[in-house]
């Protein structure tokens, strides 16, 4: 019977300890502290002059101490991570625009060469007033390309020094 209540009795302190927050070595270490307590008969037979004892806490304490550094080169490391792949993303759609307004820039300029050859062949001005047009839109999309491309350069900058 005594064995009865000393499992009930155990099942209750872990429910008491027993946290949803808790680590695992948290709680293992909980556990033993909760065994050691029981075993020795209660808090009060506990030999606060102990070595062992100190020392152990002792470590335990610079353990955590060292667990707390970790976790801070790892939250920094994540952010850092995390703050690299979004100028990598940036860079990367940078690159997209660029080849897409390369790509725009080269039709404006084949459909000007194409007016213009048009205007030698039916001496028509309209189709010379359309090449410009595609020329000066051409102009447009080449100044736009050199802003993206010295964005492209900062970026690229930004990710070497992450």
């Amino acid at each position: 019977m005594d064995r009865l209540h000393a499992v009930e009795r155990r099942l209750s302190v872990n429910k008491q300890i027993e946290t949803d927050n808790l680590a695992c070595d948290t709680f293992k270490a909980q556990r033993l502290v909760c065994d050691h307590v029981a075993a020795i008969d209660g808090i009060q037979n506990i030999d606060v002059k102990n070595k062992q004892l100190l020392s152990s806490c002792l470590n335990a304490r610079h353990k955590y101490h060292a667990f707390l550094e970790d976790q801070k080169k790892e939250q920094a490391k994540a952010a850092s991570a995390g703050k690299r792949k979004a100028v990598n993303d940036e860079v990367h759609q940078l690159k997209k625009r660029k080849k897409d307004l390369e790509a725009d820039k080269e039709s404006l300029l084949t459909s000007a060469h194409e007016y213009a050859e048009k205007t030698e062949k039916q001496h028509s001005i309209t189709f010379i007033a359309k090449s410009n047009a595609m020329r000066k839109a051409a102009k447009d999309k080449d100044s736009e390309l050199k802003a993206v491309d010295q964005q492209l350069t900062d970026k690229l900058l930004q990710l070497s020094n992450c």
